[in-house]
């Protein structure tokens, strides 16, 4: 029970997924193994139960079995993960719940296979029994009502396994076999039957345990090695492997841990499963698991009473009554008298008090809620932004401001010419004077180096493809290594901004990223030895400073300075990574620079059909993003890695995993590029005027089917723009979102969440959300993939709309961002990328955010939007008014603060500040520069 308990809390992060046919190898072999060292315990030639056979009653021994039952096991082994390798290729198009109906397979088999036994007294029947005795008497021998109580705990098991909320991540009406899928899941359920019988009737009849087990190990080992066919006709066809992280094909790092860790608890679990079946039969240890899990699940429903996961108060309670009335009966007819630890009256009372309790906190749970969350978000919100606003400007002078620098920085002192720097900004009238955690975050990791090995990262970057090189010397900024006018445009840009400020920067070279896609992905191991380096290093140089301690040269021998230049990043493959890294090996990379302890370090989320509440749930207030920040970071979201482009395709430039000094205009938390300001297409000094309330009350976006990527199987089903299209144009009648809607009116209102059909709530609500495709139609296979799927509209001309839907390109951050926050509508963003300006940025107040899981996306939309004569749902004309006003200060407050934090001016003064402390950090008497202020 407890292997059992484990498997199925944590299965669904297990990364054995990922390589099935390896796993199912592994797993087998570990098992086989096990089961052949546990019949090593059971005694000498089984001197503790050599009749152990012989004990079952004639009653319970199935029929003895023939020669061929072992090789039949075999095959049947084989075939069911052949087809459940192609159930999980579209996991997204599955039923949830069918594996509750195992147990009904055996009741139905053993109903068939029932035979009343002979008479075997010569009593006569006593007519004068009382009717409780009769009924009990039914109950035990009934073999109809012992299906009927299979057959509840297998419904009531598979209800409460369909309360879960699906993911946003679809089954494909044109690409998908659905009912294939489904298909597949029935005849794995007959398959694993026919398993458990043919394997209950060979292990029955092994007269010892330890043969028992040697048999069962000698199953499970031929099984394995058989896997090795396919397997290995798989392997042979990989290609392009992550070079310096692996010892054996296909094998990863977290592959190895998760298949030990699975391996203890699914051993255990096979071999006493085994033993159990020995016992009695399949049916009992079946229902015994279906009875658990179902209950489980149930109680887990009912405790979400009144939240968006769990809108009706009757579905779960119908669940856990039909599972426990079910096995009630079940164990009545059964002649169960305990089950497992418990006895069956003692499991009794227990339902019953379980019961009452459910029932009870069903009825008093608050469904109702009198305040929107997403009041109480703007309200906080505000507050935030405000408390942000006076922490980025305490300094008034430069004393101040040195003093404030200190005390942020450990007692260090600001860079040289800080007071240059100071007069820039004041000049250009920036708001931000203190505040610069995200520069901080970027450049304290290279203090962990020493600069000549910042110089080797350099140079190695001079090497590469797609770098642009910045040189400042003598007050003057230059570039090279653009290669194309876009890239020459970025280069431009970067040297114009420099420009305002070289005089005052000392001489360096910098390294431009002039790709959308970070590059910089280093483990975490490393990156936490450079970090500890540099902390270790700050902290040491404070205490000399107070104690009086001079700094000491270096004075390391050769041989270090020669290690040095060993570990210096060099090309070739060992240190940069394929030019073209494939989407599994990208993400076991980002895992890797995860810190130890985040849940992706336990393997990101395989199951892409239920919706992930735990890992939306510390981002979240209710059904709202509430802190955007930790939306970010997808080290804490396993479900991520499969509903965003950037983690769906594959990753087609370098990949270094060392520490460079590389510049990127945008990242996401995993990788370690410094961010640097600039835009790509110059920045714009006019933006459109027209007014909130003069503009059309839609939300629009519209994605060019030219941006998307080359598709694969997991971008068509889990990229983030066709998942938004996909719940837009593609919703069916059996597809559900659950809404926060509006009850009464005035001092009466109150708010609850309500399942309402997808389509629906498209309806009501003004969306447009589509793609769009060249004039001349199609001109290639992808283009037109997504045509079918999706349907491409024309173009949309210059449309005012008072929201605009904001989403990631697959390489980086929505480049109408600023342009959206200048133009008085409201920015409903939905992002995983960070750029320099990010922490400047206050949710629900310059825009509106969106989970990635679009969960909220309805009822986010609904509140600013009101539903109030706009047409019913489900079936009832909506009250929910519309908040206007509250959309038209977000779009005031972003125009406000985008003019006031994110102009030209405070690009300059963020990168004049960056460079600052860049050319103290690779200069090699660093740990004696900074700027000291001059006593008046």
């Amino acid at each position: 029970m407890a292997s059992f308990a484990w498997l199925s809390y944590n299965l669904d992060r297990n990364t054995l997924i990922n390589q099935p046919r390896l796993s199912s190898f592994l797993l087998l072999l570990v098992s086989g193994s096990a089961a052949f060292a546990a019949s090593l315990f059971t005694g000498a030639d089984g001197r503790f139960d050599s009749d152990a056979a012989l004990k079952l009653s004639s009653s319970t021994l199935p029929p003895r079995p023939r020669r061929y039952y072992v090789p039949c096991i075999i095959i049947l082994v084989l075939v069911r993960l052949e087809l459940s390798y192609r159930a999980l290729h579209d996991f997204q198009c599955a039923a949830a719940g069918i594996e509750a109906f195992l147990p009904s397979l055996f009741a139905a088999y053993k109903f068939f296979s029932h035979r009343v036994p002979p008479t075997v007294s010569d009593e006569p029947e006593d007519m004068w029994g009382s009717w409780q005795e009769d009924l009990k008497a039914w109950l035990a021998g009934s073999p109809i009502m012992l299906l009927v109580a299979t057959v509840l705990v297998s419904y009531g098991t598979f209800a409460a396994s369909n309360l879960t909320l699906r993911s946003t991540y679809f089954c494909s009406p044109l690409l998908d076999s659905g009912s294939l899928v489904v298909f597949i899941q029935w005849i794995n359920l007959f398959v694993d039957a026919l398993i458990l019988i043919l394997l209950w009737r060979v292990l029955s009849w092994a007269r010892t345990t330890r043969s028992r087990l040697r048999t069962l190990g000698g199953i499970l080992l031929v099984a394995s090695f058989a896997t090795c066919v396919p397997l290995i006709g798989t392997q042979l066809s990989l290609r392009g492997q992550i070079i310096g992280h692996q010892s054996l094909i296909g094998v990863y790092p977290f592959h190895i841990a998760d298949t030990l860790s699975t391996s203890m608890f699914v051993a255990p679990l096979v071999i006493s499963g085994s033993l159990m079946l020995c016992d009695a039969s399949p049916l009992e240890p079946t229902t015994i698991a279906t009875f658990i899990y179902g209950l489980i699940t149930s109680i887990s429903s009912t405790v979400l009473i009144g939240t968006y996961r769990q809108t009706s108060s009757m579905q779960p309670l119908l669940g856990f009554g039909s599972i426990s009335f079910g096995f009630v009966i079940f164990t009545y007819t059964n002649s169960m008298r305990s089950i497992v630890l418990f006895k069956r009256v003692y499991l009794i009372i227990l339902l019953l008090f379980v019961s009452a309790n459910l029932v009870l906190y069903a009825t008093l749970i608050p469904t109702l809620f009198k305040h929107h969350p997403v009041d109480d978000l703007v309200y906080r919100s505000r507050i935030e932004a405000d408390r942000w606003l006076r922490h980025a400007t305490v300094s008034t002078t430069l004393k101040l401001a040195v003093q404030e620098y200190g005390e942020r920085h450990s007692g260090r002192k600001p860079p040289q010419n800080f007071d240059k720097w100071f007069e820039f900004a004041k000049l250009k009238k920036s708001v931000v004077i203190d505040k610069f955690d995200q520069m901080e975050t970027d450049v304290l990791p290279f203090w962990g180096l020493k600069p000549q090995e910042i110089r080797d990262g350099l140079q190695f970057l001079k090497t590469q493809p797609n770098i642009g090189i910045v040189v400042i010397d003598q007050g003057k900024a230059t570039h090279a290594g653009a290669t194309d006018s876009s890239q020459q445009e970025i280069m431009d840009e970067i040297v114009t901004i420099i420009s305002a400020f070289a005089e005052h920067l000392p001489a360096m070279e910098l390294a431009i990223n002039l790709q959308e896609r970070p590059r910089v992905l280093v483990p975490s191991m490393d990156m936490r030895t450079i970090q500890l380096r540099a902390t270790a290093q700050r902290a040491f140089k404070r205490d000399s400073n107070r104690l009086g301690i001079r700094d000491t040269p270096d004075t390391s021998a050769p041989e270090d300075n020669e290690s040095n230049k060993r570990t210096a990043p060099a090309t070739g493959a060992a240190d940069t990574g394929p030019m073209f890294v494939p989407t599994e090996q990208f993400r076991n990379l980002e895992a890797r620079a995860c810190p130890f302890g985040s849940p992706v370090r336990d393997g990101y989320d395989w199951n892409m059909r239920d919706f992930c509440a735990s890992c939306a749930a510390p981002q979240s207030k209710h059904q709202f993003l509430a802190n955007w920040q930790k939306a970010l970071d997808p080290c804490y979201q396993p479900d991520i890695f499969h509903l965003h482009d950037f983690h769906t395709t594959p990753h087609r430039f370098e990949v270094y995993q060392k520490l460079l000094p590389l510049f990127s205009g945008s990242k996401t938390t995993t990788f370690s590029d410094l961010l640097i300001p600039f835009t790509r297409g110059g920045f714009k000094k006019e933006f459109e005027t027209t007014a909130f309330n003069q503009k059309q009350d839609i939300v629009l976006w519209q994605g060019n089917v030219e941006d998307m990527p080359t598709p694969t199987h997991e971008s068509l089903h889990g990229s983030h723009r066709l998942r938004l299209v996909h719940m837009l144009q593609n919703a069916t009648s059996a597809d559900s979102v659950p809404m926060l809607l509006g009850i009464g009116a005035g001092k009466d209102s109150r708010f609850r969440y309500e399942d309402v059909p997808t389509t629906e709530a498209n309806s009501i609500l003004p969306l447009q959300f589509s793609l769009t495709g060249p004039p001349e139609g199609c001109k290639d296979a992808h283009c037109e993939l997504l045509r079918d799927e999706f349907g491409l509209q024309e173009p949309a001309t210059e449309v005012d709309s008072r929201y605009v839907m904001l989403l990631d390109s697959s390489d980086g951050p929505p480049r109408e961002l600023q342009k959206v926050l200048h133009s008085n509508s409201v920015p409903v963003l939905s992002s995983i990328f960070q750029q320099w300006f990010t922490e400047r940025l206050m949710p629900w107040v310059h825009f509106v955010p969106i989970d990635l899981r679009y969960h909220a996306l309805h009822s986010t939309l609904s509140y600013f939007i009101g539903l109030d004569g706009r047409g019913t749902l489900n079936g009832r004309k909506q009250v929910t008014p519309e908040r206007a006003e509250d959309a038209k200060w977000i779009a005031h407050q972003g125009r406000k603060w985008a003019e006031t934090a994110m102009r030209k001016e405070d690009m300059e003064v963020y990168l004049f500040r960056l460079l600052l402390e860049w050319g103290r950090v690779i200069d090699e008497k660093r740990d004696e520069m900074g700027f000291v202020l001059k006593e008046a």
